[in-house]
């Protein structure tokens, strides 16, 4: 049910940054040194799972304390799937760039071609230390391990979902019958059978990587699978909670415990005053625990619940405290953005743009287009963001809607007819960002 609440968490017309009561105008101390990079970024976790997006369930202090403690995008944008979001985040590019487009599953020849530009090439070519814990979902080659793309720590899993304490996936099964179940965990390029909970594990992880680095820059990319299927919780967590979403909730408290540790550790090392952290979803959630309020659609659609991420960034004294920004941001402006607010120069010409001022400054606006495309059980979809606009196709059944997301949130009301000038606008914009592939992704 779409509450009241859930209307004013999401705040989305599409209005210029702006700051949040008087915790805006607590002045931080510039940072000072080489700025560190952290990006927490979860797992099918729906845009109303969080205590400051609506959600009475369960209380999340530790993630929402980003949000209280910088910058809240309020109009950020990923895929509706784990691989194609994760393909734009480590690139800067359209999942498309790298044939990234859909799911990659357990033995796929697909994923990051040995020469591509990622993240953590362009922060250790600028002497930083880059680690990867938790999920991979790039590629299982030799080519796409996230050693051979420029990880110097690797500590997780590579394929799509795996158990919470057994570490291991089903693997060839057939409509859901036979197969084995393979132990998908690696330390580097050694496949190790660790024992403990994966979000206990992670979260351990990175509080060490971060006392190991404590005294050299560092780009670490933390990806809980939680709360991803196939979901478990340790009992205390489980004790928490009743009802048919009782499992879901036991994960995401036990998640937001963790990164509650994580950020601990950042401040006991004094490291929270020179660290940008981002965090994000990597697509909203599916019907089966999590909420997407007060957004409609879910994972594997191109709806706002399915794409719309409740994105947050904290850098003290760059990124004022209680920031809230509606302006569009997608999930491949996330690298060439931490790329500038950390001061590097690439010589990568990246898709996504650097919004460092959507961050940073309130007013700053965006009018740029963000184009998405996605496959799906047969059906292709497009989707075009701008502004307070959006306009959704559908070519399998050749259905145009438009909609203005500043007053209709649930995509209710299709607008196509009465906004000709507006549809032509964003076919147009559609089309000028498809030819810039080879082949084009085809015209609208």
């Amino acid at each position: 049910m779409i509450t009241r609440r859930h209307l004013l968490a999401s705040a989305a017309a599409f209005g210029a940054c702006s700051l949040l009561g008087m915790g805006g105008l607590r002045a931080d101390t510039p940072p000072e040194g080489p700025i560190n990079v952290l990006w927490i970024i979860v797992d099918d976790m729906g845009y109303g799972d969080l205590s400051s997006t609506g959600c009475t369930k369960y209380s999340t202090p530790n993630i929402d304390r980003l949000g209280r403690e910088g910058v809240t995008m309020r109009s950020a944008y990923v895929y509706p799937v784990c691989t194609a979001t994760r393909a734009a985040l480590l690139t800067g590019h359209s999942p498309q760039r790298y044939g990234l487009e859909s799911v990659l599953l357990p033995g796929y020849a697909a994923g990051l071609p040995s020469n591509s530009i990622t993240a953590a090439k362009e922060f250790k070519s600028a002497g930083y230390r880059t680690g990867l814990i938790g999920k991979w979902h790039l590629g299982d080659t030799a080519a796409a391990h996230p050693n051979a793309q420029g990880f110097d720590d690797f500590f997780g899993f590579l394929w799509g979902e795996t158990d919470y304490y057994t570490h291991t996936k089903l693997v060839g099964a057939v409509n859901g019958v036979g197969g084995v179940e393979e132990l998908d965990f690696y330390q580097n390029g050694t496949k190790s059978d660790i024992k403990g909970y994966t979000t206990d594990l992670y979260g351990s992880r990175a509080v060490s990587f971060l006392r190991e680095n404590r005294n050299r820059p560092f780009f670490l990319n933390l990806s809980y699978n939680a709360p991803h299927y196939t979901r478990d919780a340790p009992q205390e967590y489980q004790d928490m909670f009743t009802g048919t979403t009782k499992m879901y909730d036991a994960v995401m408290k036990a998640l937001d415990d963790s990164i509650g540790r994580v950020l601990s550790e950042l401040d006991r090392l004094g490291l929270d005053k020179n660290t940008l952290v981002i965090f994000s979803t990597d697509n909203g959630a599916q019907s089966d625990g999590g909420t997407n309020a007060p957004f409609s659609g879910m994972k594997n659609s191109l709806m706002e619940g399915g794409i719309r991420s409740p994105l947050m960034a904290r850098l003290p004294g760059v990124i004022p405290r209680g920031l809230r920004c509606n302006q569009t941001f997608a999930a491949w402006d996330v690298l060439p953005t931490c790329l500038s607010m950390a001061g590097i120069t690439s010589s990568t010409l990246f898709e996504g743009a650097d919004l460092k001022s959507l961050l940073t400054t309130p007013g700053a606006t965006n009018s740029a287009p963000r184009c998405f495309r996605y496959t799906f059980s047969g059906k292709i979809l497009r989707a075009v963001v701008k502004e307070n606009w959006k306009l959704h196709y559908d070519e399998t059944g050749d259905a145009t809607t438009l909609f203005n997301l500043a007053s209709d949130v649930t995509e209710s009301t299709d607008l196509a007819a009465a906004n000709p000038d507006k549809l032509a606008e964003l076919k147009s914009d559609w089309n000028a960002w498809s030819a810039t592939f080879s082949p084009s992704l085809g015209t609208w």
